[in-house]
């Protein structure tokens, strides 16, 4: 849904697209989960390797969320979500072989 009305959403009303990408992106974090188990995917992403992945992948999932949500920000809700794009790519990116270091 995010990238079918990018374009004019990400334009004039950014905080709207922000929304529905964390949303999405949520979904992902959730599917990951569902797959291998919540507990297990928890100690998975906390391992010294995929931390820094994980981290920065929260983190702009949670600055996405303040700047559209409580600061409704217009440049900062770009700048996150932007960020936030590059993180899922990085995270998604971390669990293929050799993934983290083709990016």
């Amino acid at each position: 849904l995010s990238f079918t009305i990018f374009l004019p959403t990400i334009i004039l009303a950014p905080s709207k697209f922000a929304m529905s990408f964390t949303l999405g992106c949520m979904c992902v974090m959730g599917a990951f989960s569902a797959l291998r188990g919540w507990k297990q995917q928890y100690q998975h992403m906390t391992t010294p390797e995929r931390l820094p992945f994980s981290a920065s992948y929260l983190l702009s999932i949670l600055a996405t969320l303040y700047s559209a949500l409580i600061m409704h920000s217009y440049l900062l809700c770009l700048l996150s979500s932007g960020a936030q794009v590059v993180a899922l790519l990085y995270y998604v990116m971390s669990y293929f072989p050799g993934g983290a270091q083709g990016v």
